[in-house]
């Protein structure tokens, strides 16, 4: 056999060879080398490239996300293999990890819907995804279906954080292009600093890793960028999110990355805390931000978790009426018993589901009023 085709064979267990035209791009970062091991773009031609794309995308008033995923464990991976399984040696239990999250990065990236965007590498046993988004919740379920898809294929977790930004975060000094350098990097920071914060607090609390952070971008927004704002957590959803102290009435609140709750009253939340565990708090909106009034003024930034209290409700409503007033952020009780039942006859004898869903509606907009004139 020839030695260079020996050679090759040994190492295609370890490091497979991928298809250079099939690099995890769309627009962005074209003509960047391959990372043999992951088959996502190489760091040192990403990091090149991106400021370039970041400022463009956000000067022509698009936005843009940056999600960073770092593997939970991956060090005990390898101690274990390396101690358990004969042939295992020095970081090849690592490549093999990585090797094959490459290869789950690269099919997820080609399935989504972005205009432009890349997947690299970063770090040792990190990816980073960057991309033009219109929709920062859409953008939150895509790297959450990366997530499982990663859990399902790899034999550690994998947790991420990430932030979205627009021309409202861009410096109002933009002279040259060393500036587009200074933004990329402080917000690769920004999303690193929330990862590891929250990977952080779950090593102290004993929890299992895989989780999402957001947070925002670290420089404050010079102009309206409500629109990179999640929305707040419904259901079961846990949210977790790197809060920013500010100033609220001569007090100290805890910024949300996350769209402020309608209303005067807020909403409340389960909030769990680094060192005070879970507290049940009151959500309120400052300037369309969400927002948690903080007991004391913390040092910096703090990791929170945040999942929604479901509003009591009485018992026999329509699941599909529960759901539709908790997404609304209504309660069932603001109304008289009469009108309860009126509204309960009205939909459970619907002829159809059209019907259902159109009476419904109008029982959502008829609580919304009830609610407004309360206040």
């Amino acid at each position: 056999m020839d030695p260079s085709a020996q050679s090759m064979e040994s190492l295609s267990a370890s490091v497979p060879l991928f298809d250079p035209t099939r690099l995890p791009l769309k627009s962005w970062c074209a003509g960047s080398r391959e990372d043999p091991l992951t088959g996502l773009i190489a760091f040192p031609d990403f990091h090149s490239s991106l400021p370039r794309e970041l400022a463009a995308t956000l000067a022509a008033g698009g936005m843009a996300a940056l999600a960073i995923g770092d593997v939970d464990g991956l060090k005990q991976h390898v101690e274990r293999a390396n101690a358990t399984e004969p042939g295992s040696y020095g970081h090849l239990a690592g490549n093999k990890v990585m090797a094959r999250l490459g290869a789950v990065t690269r099919e997820w990236f080609h399935q989504q819907h972005f205009e432009a965007g890349c997947a690299a590498t970063f770090g040792g046993d990190e990816v980073i995804i960057a991309a033009a988004i219109d929709d920062p919740a859409a953008f939150h379920r895509a790297v959450a279906d990366l997530r499982n898809r990663l859990a399902a294929a790899l034999p550690t977790g994998v947790s991420f954080a990430l932030a979205v930004t627009a021309d409202g975060h861009l410096p109002v000094e933009r002279e040259g292009n060393g500036w587009k350098h200074t933004f990329t990097d402080r917000l690769l920071a920004a999303v690193d600093r929330c990862l590891f914060a929250h990977k952080a607090a779950r090593r102290q609390e004993g929890g299992r890793g895989g989780t999402i952070a957001v947070t925002e971008p670290p420089a404050p927004a010079a102009g309206d960028v409500s629109r990179t704002l999640l929305p707040l957590p419904a259901g079961e959803e846990t949210l977790h999110v790197l809060a920013r102290p500010a100033p609220l009435a001569g007090r100290t609140a805890l910024l949300l990355p996350c769209a402020g709750p309608t209303g005067l009253r807020g909403r409340r939340f389960r909030v769990t805390y680094p060192d005070l565990g879970a507290k049940t708090e009151v959500v309120v909106s400052l300037n369309g931000q969400a927002a948690v009034p903080a007991v004391s003024p913390p040092a910096g930034p703090l990791p929170l978790a945040l999942r929604a209290i479901r509003p009591p409700t009485l018992r026999g409503v329509p699941g599909d009426l529960a759901a539709s007033l908790e997404r609304a952020g209504l309660a069932w009780a603001v109304l008289p018993a009469h009108e309860q039942a009126q509204m309960l006859h009205l939909i459970t004898e619907s002829a159809t589901e059209a019907i259902r869903t159109a009476r419904i509606t109008a029982a959502v907009d008829a609580i919304a009023t009830r609610t407004r004139s309360q206040r």
